[in-house]
């Protein structure tokens, strides 16, 4: 069997699939399952920190984090955030045009409200707030400009795109009222909450061009397999 014509395709399907090693900044591959461990999500000081549940999460595999706000002390107020290199860098030129991921309010009043925020040259931005509520659920936050609020005292340039253009810590946090900026340990925090919220597959969403090549050359393939 003569298998020359399929190398073409094959070239370009392998150098279009977003494959990110360990080591590499934010791509449109980047996701935390929490499979084995708490994929580095953390809260400063001395709370206690995001714990992986080795149970099945919202997608029946095992995996996923629980974390809890308790109204004061260390976890006073619901907030993690990675320092993962595949969540820094340059978020406008790998495509990726939002995050999504899975939540649920285990414990505590619900919904709530959840935001996440990046900080950079920029600066420090939060998105618009989604409520979140118990029992499984997936919400996507869109990176349009619109959607984001510089955070005031938070320094850096004020402009979103510098900020997404070198992301240095990216920050999930929940709970009412206003979100501020906390100069010790440079932070944005939302208003005091009592809540446990479980989490799983954060990810980055690439922009629809991106989605449609994959999907175009996913099916050529398929369809080349089948001609074999």
């Amino acid at each position: 069997m003569n298998t020359r014509p399929l190398l073409p395709l094959a070239a370009v399907w392998f150098a279009v699939l977003p494959v990110a090693p360990a080591s590499a900044l934010i791509t449109t591959s980047s996701l935390d399952t929490f499979a084995a461990s708490n994929e580095g999500w953390q809260i400063g000081g001395a709370g206690v920190q995001p714990a992986r549940v080795a149970s099945a999460g919202p997608d029946s595999q095992i995996g996923y984090l629980s974390h809890f706000s308790d109204g004061g002390g260390a976890n006073g107020k619901w907030l993690m955030w990675s320092g993962q290199s595949q969540w820094l860098g340059d978020y406008i030129s790998a495509g990726v045009t939002g995050i999504s991921l899975w939540a649920n309010v285990s414990a505590g009043t619900a919904p709530v409200s959840m935001r996440v925020a990046f900080d950079g040259p920029g600066g420090w931005f939060y998105s618009a707030a989604q409520g979140v509520g118990a029992g499984w659920t997936e919400y996507s936050f869109s990176l349009a400009p619109g959607n984001f609020t510089y955070a005031a005292g938070s320094g850096g340039t004020g402009v979103l795109a510098g900020t997404m253009s070198g992301v240095t810590r990216f920050s999930i946090l929940a709970g009412g009222g206003s979100v501020s900026y906390r100069a010790n340990g440079d932070l944005l925090q939302a208003g005091t909450s009592v809540n446990t919220i479980l989490v799983d597959n954060i990810g980055a969403v690439p922009e629809p061009s991106t989605c449609a090549l994959l999907l175009l050359t996913g099916a050529g393939a398929l369809w080349l397999s089948r001609r074999r």
